[in-house]
C-alpha cells in the first residue's frame, strides 16, 4: 500500500542529496544526467504527450490480478491513479534510445500509455505483460489508434509469465512496474539474474511508493552484483554489469 506521508518526507530528504552535473566524475553518469536526465526538446515532447490522450472514459470493470476482485472504474480514473508521469515516460524514451536499446521489457502495461512511450522509441523489440484481460484489452485498442502494431501484449499474471517472456525476449532495458511490494521485486530480480541474461539495465519504478519499496530498493543498492545504481527519485536505475567499481548516485531528475 502506498504511503504518500513517507514519499513526501522521503522526497525532501532526496532533494538533499541528489547531486547534479558538476558534482560527477564518472563519465558515464556525467553523459546520463546530461543526454538522458535533463535534455529536452519540445516538439518531441509535444508529440509523445499526445499519446496520453484518453481512449474511453465510459466505465468499465476489471478483475485485480492481485486480489481477485471486481473494480469499477473509467480509463480517466485508472489512469490518474497508475499511469507515469509525461516526464517519466519521456524519460524512458530518451534512455532507450541514449542507450541504443533494441530490446525492451515492461512488466505492467495497465492502459498502455508509458508502453506507447516505449514503442515511440528506435527499440526493435517492445514486450509488456498485463494481468487483468479487460485492461490489455484496452491497451491493445490504443496500441491499435496510435499505430504501434508492433508492441507485443503478454497477458497474465506476471510472477506465472514473467520467467519465459524474460527468456524470449532477451530485453536488453527491464522496466520493472507491475507490483509494488518488495517480495515481488525481489522475485523478478531473482529470476532475472538466474535466467543468466545479460540484462544492461533494470528500471524499479516507485521506489519510494512505501517503506516496503524503499527496503527494496536498499537492497538493491548494497548488493555486489549491481555495479551501477542511480536514484532519481521516481525510479530506481539499475547498470548491473557496468565495468565500474560499484558506485551509487542520487541524481536531480
Amino acid at each position: 500500500m502506498s504511503s504518500p506521508l513517507f514519499t513526501l518526507s522521503s522526497y525532501l530528504s532526496y532533494l538533499f542529496r541528489a547531486s547534479n552535473a558538476h558534482g560527477l566524475h564518472s563519465p558515464f553518469v556525467f553523459d546520463l544526467y546530461k543526454h538522458v536526465l535533463h535534455k529536452q526538446d519540445s516538439q518531441t515532447s509535444k508529440s509523445l504527450k499526445s499519446l496520453r490522450a484518453i481512449v474511453d472514459n465510459s466505465p468499465f470493470e476489471f478483475i485485480d490480478p492481485k486480489t481477485g476482485k471486481t473494480v469499477n472504474t473509467s480509463e480517466k480514473t485508472l489512469s490518474k491513479q497508475v499511469s507515469s508521469s509525461h516526464k517519466f515516460s519521456y524519460f524512458l524514451f530518451r534512455l532507450i534510445n541514449f542507450m541504443k536499446y533494441e530490446s525492451v521489457l515492461e512488466t505492467g502495461t495497465s492502459l498502455g500509455i508509458n508502453t506507447s512511450y516505449l514503442g515511440k522509441t528506435n527499440a526493435s523489440r517492445i514486450v509488456t505483460i498485463e494481468g487483468s484481460k479487460q485492461i490489455a484489452s484496452r491497451a491493445e485498442s490504443r496500441f491499435k489508434k496510435n499505430q504501434l502494431t508492433h508492441i507485443e501484449l503478454v497477458t497474465g499474471k506476471v510472477q506465472e509469465v514473467f520467467e519465459a517472456t524474460l527468456r524470449d525476449t532477451k530485453p536488453n532495458l527491464i522496466f520493472l512496474d507491475a507490483d509494488h511490494r518488495s517480495e515481488t521485486i525481489g522475485y523478478y530480480l531473482r529470476i532475472i539474474k538466474q535466467s543468466g541474461l545479460s540484462v544492461d539495465c533494470i528500471v524499479i519504478h516507485d521506489i519510494y511508493w512505501s517503506k516496503d519499496m524503499h527496503g527494496a530498493w536498499q537492497k538493491v543498492i548494497q548488493d555486489d552484483d549491481y555495479s551501477l545504481t542511480i536514484d532519481i527519485f521516481q525510479a530506481g536505475i539499475i547498470f548491473p554489469d557496468y565495468p565500474i567499481e560499484k558506485q551509487h548516485f542520487t541524481l536531480k531528475f
